[in-house]
């Protein structure tokens, strides 16, 4: 069997659904309650170029994080976005005092500076988790060549990362696979799904069982807390794998989380929903579906408006010039 490493987002990802205003209180529980299931790393929010403010989980600097959280059983990660201005020479070295992992997210058309960002960070001293968006968007060639380039600077991990929800199982183990005969020794391969199809957890299941030369690492989240159609569930993860695969995992403290976090769901609903899926079966950006719903479109205006975007190859990224330009077409018959 696989060693599998998991991983808990559900302040970093959740965070999309509140703004992040979780409350230093009420952020620093989740954390301690976190560390009680036996996950191994907390992922607490975004490092960036942003003000930082009381009762908001999003940061500028490291102290900031390390002020508010004391780490126990877990490692803390934290992610910060490459193309977005925060300097990798903020970072301090990595010590007793900073987080242990920063995941960088990078767009394809920043893989390149992405590369010496990580680079620079494992200099540093931290663990470092690689986050490609869009692997949809990657040919074969292309995603063997990211996973031999980044092995060369020895990451923790390098993740599959399903940022439209739109992998089916077969697509998954297909980049898996690409993956895992590319990856260089003792480097995790990774596994950050969204729930848009509702394939989160039989995709992890798919994951976990296939016998990969690779130890493995999920994302998941309480409750699969995220923006839109969410992620998968970290409670559902647990069980499966305390039963299935014979782990040890606490599942006790995500209830106590989950009921911290069930007050935002009456706000900013998560989860499966017909206009997520349609984001995914189209293959177009999901962050489309609130502004759709507050444009007042029903559903089937809303599926309109994903299928004119497929078929204009629009969409991708955000747009609401393009979308009000669809959205009045769809409302005047179009097809």
């Amino acid at each position: 069997m696989n060693k599998i490493h998991v991983l808990d987002c559900t302040l970093r990802d959740g965070g999309y659904v509140n703004d992040w205003k979780f409350g230093d209180d009420n952020a620093k529980e989740i954390v301690s309650e976190l560390s009680l299931t036996g996950v191994e790393y907390v992922e607490v929010g975004f490092i960036k170029l942003c003000d930082y403010i009381k009762d908001i989980i999003q940061f500028n600097h490291m102290e900031q994080i390390t002020a508010l959280f004391h780490p126990s059983k877990q490692k803390l990660s934290l992610i910060v976005e490459v193309g977005y201005g925060y300097p990798v020479t903020s970072f301090p070295p990595r010590s007793e005092n900073t987080v242990d992992l920063v995941r960088v997210i990078m767009w394809k058309r920043s893989l390149k500076d992405g590369l010496e960002y990580c680079r620079r960070l494992r200099e540093l001293g931290y663990e470092v988790g690689v986050q490609p968006t869009r692997v949809e968007q990657y040919s074969d060639e292309e995603y063997a060549e990211l996973m031999q380039n980044f092995s060369k600077i020895n990451p923790t991990a390098i993740y599959i990362v399903d940022t439209f929800g739109l992998l089916t199982e077969e697509k998954l183990m297909h980049y898996a696979q690409i993956a895992d005969n590319n990856l260089g020794e003792g480097i995790r391969l990774g596994y950050h799904a969204h729930n848009n199809m509702q394939q989160a957890f039989s995709n992890a299941v798919a994951f976990v069982n296939h016998p990969w030369k690779h130890e493995i690492m999920l994302d998941a989240s309480v409750t699969g807390m995220g923006r839109g159609a969410g992620n998968l569930c970290l409670e559902l993860l647990l069980k499966y794998l305390n039963e299935h695969l014979f782990e040890n995992y606490n599942i006790s403290p995500t209830y106590d989380v989950a009921s911290r976090i069930a007050q935002y769901h009456s706000i900013a609903p998560w989860g499966y929903s017909m206009p997520y899926y349609l984001s995914a079966v189209n293959g177009r950006n999901p962050s489309y579906v609130l502004y759709l719903e507050k444009k007042g479109l029903a559903i089937d205006q809303i599926a309109k408006v994903y299928n004119l975007m497929r078929k204009r190859n629009v969409g991708i990224t955000y747009d609401t010039t393009m979308c009000d330009s669809i959205i009045e077409e769809v409302k005047q018959g179009g097809k």
